[in-house]
């Protein structure tokens, strides 16, 4: 067996078994869902589709009470973007392929559905709601630039920018967005972080002064943190945004602000300005008075 089939084997023994042990010391998503929030569709619909799937996200169009969709993208072999969220098909499909060992054409071979490409996503969600894409980074950080300055150009070139949220787990590829995009949105991903097991306003402290090196604007926290919400609420910087996804696979963006990015109203291309207004969401011309805002 290879190391990165033993790592990815590792990984989701690690996350099921953590899963399985903070489960019943996890406060209920309602401790959340009883303030302000925007509920988002985590991977599209995954509750009743197989995640990051067409149909997932068809459905999270179809239904209005998913605000915004979010999904993954890597890196095939052959350098083709493919919305996926683990590195490997074990979790899903119980199958020991690495998803950048293989050709586009090889993980449509192997796997037992459509896993799609990052364009047919793009495509079939045509701006109609707005988008967290989070970059799932193989460690490689130039492979990682190369990932974000394409789809910060596909985003403009479509005219959806202003409603677009780029995250990930990797600090330096948040760094990278905010120096080259300083416009765009971020969100920097953490499963678990010291707060979520010692909850003590110290560690909450120490977890947004590390965020904050990223000068990231979202810090999106997986269900297990509830444990320390009270403290992450209390803490949370005045231009910060705290999202909180759960174990149903939904994402929950709490208090959200004026400015956040499933705020921005939609870019029809008639209406879009100069390419360089586009960086900031912003167009030269006013929407039309057809034009709604995202949420309606």
């Amino acid at each position: 067996m290879s190391l990165k089939r033993s790592i990815a084997i590792t990984s989701i023994l690690i996350i099921v078994g953590f899963s399985t042990l903070v489960l019943g010391f996890v406060p209920n998503i309602e401790r959340v869902v009883t303030e302000e929030i925007i509920l988002g569709a985590h991977r599209g619909n995954s509750l009743d589709y197989t995640e990051n799937t067409l149909e997932a996200f068809q459905s999270a169009l179809d239904e209005d009470r998913y605000r915004f969709i979010e999904f993954d993208i890597q890196y095939t072999k052959d350098k083709v973007l493919v919305v996926h969220h683990d590195t490997s098909l074990i979790r899903l499909q119980q199958k020991h392929q690495v998803i950048e060992d293989l050709t586009y054409e090889e993980l449509l071979n192997a796997s037992d559905y459509h896993i799609p490409k990052y364009v047919e996503v793009m495509d079939l969600i045509d701006g109609e709601k707005p988008v967290n894409i989070e970059i799932k980074s193989q460690g490689d950080l130039l492979e990682d630039k190369e990932i974000v300055d394409f789809v910060i150009r596909d985003c403009i070139e479509r005219g959806v920018l202003g409603g677009v949220l780029i995250s990930s787990i990797s600090s330096e590829v948040i760094i990278y967005v905010k120096e080259e995009y300083p416009e765009s949105k971020t969100g920097k991903v953490y499963y678990v972080a010291e707060s979520t097991f010692l909850n003590f306003d110290a560690f909450t402290s120490s977890l947004y002064g590390e965020m904050n090196k990223t000068q990231a604007d979202y810090l999106m926290l997986h269900g297990s943190n509830l444990r320390n919400y009270d403290s992450l609420r209390r803490l949370l910087p005045e231009d910060k945004t705290l999202v909180i996804w759960y174990f149903n696979d939904e994402m929950y963006v709490v208090q959200p602000k004026e400015d956040s990015w499933v705020f921005k109203f939609r870019s029809f291309k008639e209406t879009l300005g100069a390419q360089g207004d586009l960086i900031s969401g912003r167009t030269s011309a006013k929407p039309s008075e057809e034009a709604c805002v995202w949420w309606c």
